[in-house]
């Protein structure tokens, strides 16, 4: 099912902020900038000093090296930062453009600096090379930053599909739920599954076994769970509570809360907060045709 984005809210994947992707991005940012520079020649830099190719090819380097420094500056600080605070999309998206601004202003004064017809002090020529230099690093850094983007999301989506693989959750509907080292503690059939909840830093497998209701602790993340499941019949309706939608008969409005009920009486109701209500009806209604036929 897809759920709609929401950039104002929705935290970034952790993968965007991931130490390896980040100096993946960052270089592959400087070799493209730097044949872009040369091959381009923005700026008409070409005429600003009297050099060979060679000559001229160092003083890109240098220039390239400049914006990179800042780049890997500011990367280096959203390292820091996401560890305490998650990012949304939208203030990613407003990093990065400050990000170019910053990026832009080291770039101005470098321009008026190897420029002898340009002055520091002088209004016109900063505001005159600070745009220009804004739509230049702009298309410097755009198709490098959007080649990262993909390639991260790329890479994102081969490692999902093969953790639900050494999940074996596939035609044999079986799930091999695994701890935080990733050794497989339980393997359930996918309709035993009932709901699984957060317990701290464990999560607790409720499961029907032998017509019992059965509890199994294992020390994983929810957000793993989640991600883990993508794909199945099992969704996220709260942040403490993921369920497979298979065994759900009802959804009912308690007060200003929703609530699922089970076709298993003696499983508590279970909360379904805003953020999932959408996801989590869309899922029940394309699922209610299949379980009552069951039934």
């Amino acid at each position: 099912m897809s759920e709609k984005l929401d950039i104002k809210t929705t935290k970034i994947k952790d993968y965007y902020t991931d130490k390896w992707n980040m100096i993946k991005s960052v270089l592959f940012t400087a070799i493209f900038s730097l044949a872009f520079v040369n091959l381009y020649r923005p700026f008409d830099s070409a005429r600003w000093v009297d050099v060979t190719e060679v000559g001229y090819f160092l003083y890109s380097c240098l220039f390239v090296f400049v914006g990179i420094c800042v780049i890997a500056f500011s990367r280096l600080i959203m390292y820091v930062f996401v560890r305490r605070v998650s990012l949304s999309y939208l203030e990613y998206i407003m990093w990065l453009i400050m990000e170019l601004v910053i990026l832009s202003g080291f770039y101005t004064l470098y321009v008026i600096w190897i420029n002898p017809t340009l002055e520091f002090f002088k209004y016109d020529d900063l505001v005159t090379v600070f745009k220009e230099v804004n739509i230049n690093t702009f298309l410097v850094v755009f198709i490098p930053y959007l080649v990262s983007w993909l390639y991260i999301n790329n890479i994102s989506l081969r490692k999902r599909v093969s953790e639900l693989e050494s999940l074996g959750f596939s035609q044999v509907g079986v799930i091999n739920f695994t701890d935080e080292k990733g050794e497989n503690k339980l393997s359930l059939s996918s309709n035993s599954l009932i709901y699984i909840e957060s317990a701290d830093n464990y999560v607790e497998i409720n499961y029907v076994s032998q017509n019992k209701i059965n509890k199994f602790l294992l020390r994983n993340s929810m957000k793993r769970m989640e991600e883990a499941l993508v794909g199945t019949n099992v969704c996220r309706c709260h942040r403490s509570f993921i369920v497979n939608m298979e065994h759900v008969t009802a959804m009912r409005r308690n007060a200003d809360e929703l609530e699922m009920e089970f076709r298993i009486p003696e499983i508590k109701k279970i909360p379904i907060s805003k953020t999932y209500a959408e996801k989590v009806s869309e899922m029940f209604m394309h699922l209610a045709p299949k379980t009552s036929e069951e039934a």
